[in-house]
């Protein structure tokens, strides 16, 4: 299954940009404008990563970020803000997030940050996977017949 990016941004054109800078041959882009349509997107889409907007119209990312962490704790997330002043008054924000970017964005440091977190992610899941596979080859099962049914 091909990684999954969650967008959350209440501005339209930004939300646009971002979708055409992050799609690429084996990345999925969904976008959100809001807090509630964030959790029902992720819901369906299943994101490996999610850039979060610090204000959204009905809360804010960090708030998003902790909701979204409760459902699917390996989520990586990227917080992008305009008002950077807000984490220098909460430095432990920052702390939940694998980076935070300044508005306006950086389209390279944008590609960087989103290329790390979904390494650190795929690397996350490979390493679940094994741990699941040995626990499953310790117990005397045949892994296929697990998989299989």
């Amino acid at each position: 299954m091909d990684p999954a990016i969650l967008v959350v941004d209440d501005d339209d054109v930004l939300g646009q940009v971002l979708s055409r800078v992050l799609e690429r041959p084996g990345v999925t882009v969904c976008r959100a404008r809001t807090v509630d349509e964030a959790l029902q997107v992720a819901r369906l889409c299943r994101p490996r990563l999610a850039l979060l907007d610090l204000c959204l119209p009905d809360g804010d990312g960090v708030q998003l970020a902790r909701r979204l962490r409760t459902e699917r704790p390996d989520l990586a997330l990227i917080l992008m803000t305009a008002y950077p002043l807000r984490l220098h008054e909460e430095p432990a924000i920052a702390e939940m997030f694998q980076q935070v970017l300044t508005k306006p964005l950086n389209v390279q440091e944008l590609r960087y940050a989103v290329d790390r977190a979904l390494d650190a992610a795929a690397a996350q899941t490979s390493a679940a996977e094994a741990r699941d596979e040995t626990a499953v080859a310790g117990a005397g099962v045949d892994a296929t017949s697990v998989v299989l049914g």
